[in-house]
């Protein structure tokens, strides 16, 4: 799929390197999963709370500070933009003002916020039809699954904490769709002769 997304060329060209601190290299891989199925605390009377809980969303286990919070059935992608560093500086694919998930429509008409779940898909909404279908459109996942792996930032709800992967050609193939999605629309509007 990957090959398939970013084509050979800029597969061929990537590092191919993993780079994990010392501290995360050395969990198992069961604790890495236990650590990323814990809920942030809402207190002592946290079950008495039924609104403003907030969730921690992590984008980069390895590093503290890539992580912002939601509220509880806040899309990630407006929960992201409550992160107002520049994001720009570190990716270039972001838009300044909007967080650490590159995005442009937010009615998931282009595609350029999937993310992947590493951990926590349960804690996010399920799938609605749109989502559904766009993310087959796009050629990111074809499944029925409820709440899948790859979830477009844009409509997907936190229910609680949750660790997410921003695959650095998310922006790339999302725009290279659209794009030929309009070019085909533009294409069909042509007088035939």
């Amino acid at each position: 799929m990957t090959i398939k997304q970013v084509g050979l060329p800029a597969f061929k060209v990537s590092p191919g390197t993993i780079h994990l601190s010392r501290e995360i290299a050395n969990k198992s891989p069961q604790q890495v999963l236990r650590e990323r199925a814990r809920d942030d605390s809402q207190g002592i009377f946290g079950f008495l709370k039924t609104t403003n809980k907030t969730w921690t969303v992590t984008f980069n286990e390895d590093d503290p500070s890539s992580r912002f919070k939601i509220v509880h059935e806040q899309e990630l992608a407006s929960g992201a933009a409550t992160d107002k560093r520049d994001w720009t500086v570190v990716d270039p694919r972001c838009t300044r003002g909007e967080g650490p998930i590159p995005v442009q429509c937010r009615s998931a008409s282009c595609g350029t916020c999937w993310i992947g779940v590493l951990g926590g898909a349960e804690k996010l909404s399920p799938v609605a039809t749109r989502e559904a279908r766009k993310i087959k459109e796009f050629g990111y996942i074809s499944t029925d699954e409820p709440q899948p792996i790859i979830r477009l930032a844009c409509q997907a709800q936190g229910l609680g904490a949750v660790s997410i992967v921003l695959p650095p050609w998310n922006g790339v193939f999302g725009k290279f769709v659209y794009g030929q999605q309009q070019q085909s629309g533009e294409a069909e509007q042509l007088p035939r002769k």
